[in-house]
């Protein structure tokens, strides 16, 4: 018995799970569904997602559509060793088609570390399908049939295929965005009322629940309302001037005995903290911490617990201002990145914008396919070093890229982290030699399409290279491959375009010409030429053909692209159909043509 559906019937499925996918916010409400419609559409016994859990080297069944009668697997875990052969097989990607199962310890081909889990289910065929995104193993997506060995088309390994892709992306992609919902979060849930202002307007952008609980008292909205509207009368120049105190390097400034417009009209008294998020540029955000409403006592925010160092509400408002200055960064770079439609744009833009945001010294795009391989295709470098090179000295070290194919790395001093970078000496001397000290990069791909690594290389001294650069680094490479495919297709639409435009231009062109040659065909005279009446001289073809446009009402530059002529050349043949027919304007021509019965 084999699944057998049709294509069209496969491209529907794979369209509804898709959008099942894009839409979902959590991962096991996701996974549930998905498993229960794969399921249940193709009458299967089983259907079971498994995710792997790196620190315990282990899968664990995440969901499951499996028959009444049947044992149910979720929460159950199976040992995945790294250097095993099954993760070896799943790292590649491909599906593993296992038909006919009855593997025993010891056999020839047996895999040990499936053999408790093909117990548990009781599967006598099924497919693992790998769910791998950026060379990263996440889990799999198994189908299996308990009753009786069944068999699985061609086109529904292509469909389960195109299916755990697409799911590896939706698990990678809620993960990123929980991680960042979960940094938000303490923002929002902080027991310190916070709030984000304009700097050159002072409105507020952003403010977190219990600023809202304390300052909306009236019920209006604080969106874009400005923050000095609540502040007293001197309290506003205060603000600016610690905001000119920010800018001259400061990082936080504290402003005590503010006096803040209740709703009853009653001043409330407090104080302030505040810390410049993005310097610089207009349009600026600013941070403004308000200690103390909720009868919390100054002196226990005061310090940390061993008395030293900065207050508590400083190295808060230092963690607030760091985390929304990368979202604010992560989101220019997005947007600039998808508005291109120009690959060698996307590539350029991508290096200039994230060497800038990370101050590193260099920016790399680094070609890994191809016969000269690994190439330097785009860089960014700060103006008192050389480029790399893109010409006299654009190979990359190897063994150096080799390290970033799967996965993003760091390395702040790649002197001490020679071991771990896995590189050859004579590679290591190459990067020492191009001043090299730190490096940090990761793989550029989107839906299983490798393309390359981007890289940020420090050449000054040693830098440690924070989880808000490599967050932001795996940012940019994702929409760098997205805004890549859409530009490749945005190329293949407009050469589609131009080769119709071409097709059309040509059609009409072998029109012309057959229907010159049928009326030449139709005359007495000799094909190349036409006797005109009254003794006059011949006519070459082109100079009728000419002619007869002339007569239609084409002006030169529409006859010169009907004919992929020059406007020049049309002009040379319409003077000399004039000297031939001894006439002296456009309008004697378009007369002798109708009288002459040529149009």
């Amino acid at each position: 018995m084999y699944v057998n559906l049709t294509n069209s019937g496969f491209f529907k499925l794979f369209q509804q799970i898709e959008q099942v996918i894009r839409r979902s916010s959590e991962i096991g409400p996701l996974l549930k569904n998905l498993v229960e419609v794969v399921g249940w559409h193709f009458g299967l016994d089983r259907c079971v997602v498994m995710l792997l859990e790196l620190e315990r080297q282990e899968l664990k069944v995440a969901a499951e559509f499996h028959e009444e009668s049947l044992k149910a697997l979720v929460g159950g875990r199976y040992q995945l060793s790294t250097n095993s052969e099954w993760h070896r097989l799943l790292v590649q990607g491909k599906p593993l088609l296992l038909k006919d199962i009855s593997l025993q310890a010891g056999e020839p081909g047996a895999l040990p570390e499936l053999e408790q889990f093909f117990s548990d289910s009781q599967s006598k065929s099924l497919v693992a399908f790998p769910l791998v995104n950026a060379g990263q193993l996440i889990g799999t997506l198994s189908v299996h049939y308990c009753r009786e060995a069944t068999g699985f088309s061609e086109d529904f390994l292509a469909f389960g295929e195109s299916l755990a892709v697409e799911l590896a992306q939706g698990i990678d992609q809620l993960r990123l965005f929980k991680e960042r919902d979960l940094e938000s979060r303490v923002f929002r849930e902080a027991n310190l009322p916070m709030l984000v202002l304009d700097v050159t307007t002072c409105q507020i952008l952003q403010a977190n629940t219990a600023a809202l609980k304390f300052l909306n008292t009236t019920g209006r909205s604080l969106d874009r309302l400005s923050f000095l509207d609540f502040m007293g009368g001197s309290d506003g120049a205060r603000i600016q001037e610690s905001y000119r105190r920010l800018l001259a390097g400061e990082t936080a400034v504290r402003l005590d005995g503010l006096v803040l417009r209740s709703a009853d009209g009653e001043p409330q008294h407090l104080d302030a903290c505040l810390s410049l998020i993005h310097s610089g540029a207009q349009g600026s955000l600013l941070v403004v911490l308000l200690p103390g409403l909720f009868g919390q006592p100054e002196r226990d925010l005061e310090r940390t617990a061993d008395g030293k160092g900065g207050s508590k509400v400083e190295e808060l408002l230092a963690a607030m201002t760091r985390q929304l200055h990368w979202e604010r960064t992560a989101r220019q770079l997005a947007v600039s990145l998808s508005s291109k439609l120009d690959r060698d744009a996307i590539l350029q833009s991508a290096v200039d914008l994230l060497g800038r945001a990370v101050g590193a010294s260099r920016a790399l795009i680094v070609k890994t396919e191809g016969p000269a391989s690994p190439m330097v295709t785009h860089e960014f470098a700060v103006p008192d070093i050389s480029p790399l090179g893109l010409g006299r000295t654009s190979q990359f070290p190897a063994s150096a890229v080799n390290c970033f194919r799967s996965k993003s790395a760091a390395w702040s001093d790649i002197s001490a982290g020679v071991a771990s970078l896995e590189t050859t000496p004579g590679d290591l001397h190459q990067l020492v030699e191009s001043g090299v000290v730190g490096m940090c990069g990761c793989p550029v791909g989107h839906h299983g399409q490798y393309q390359g690594l981007i890289l940020v290389l420090q050449t000054d001294s040693a830098r440690h290279w924070s989880a808000y650069e490599i967050d932001l680094l795996e940012t940019v490479a994702n929409q760098m491959a997205i805004s890549l495919v859409h530009a490749h297709a945005y190329s293949q639409i407009k050469d589609q375009l131009f080769n119709m435009n071409l097709i059309g231009n040509l059609t009409q062109q072998l029109t012309n010409a057959l229907d010159l040659a049928s009326r030449q065909a139709r005359s007495d005279g000799p094909p190349e030429s036409v006797k005109q009446s009254g003794g006059l001289p011949p006519l070459s073809s082109r100079e009728l053909e000419v002619l007869r446009l002339i007569a239609s009402g084409l002006a030169n530059r529409e006859i010169a692209q009907r004919l992929f002529l020059t406007e020049s050349t049309v002009e040379l043949h319409a003077s000399r159909i004039r000297k031939k027919l001894k006439l002296k304007s456009r309008t004697a021509l378009v007369k002798y043509a109708c009288d002459n019965h040529l149009v």
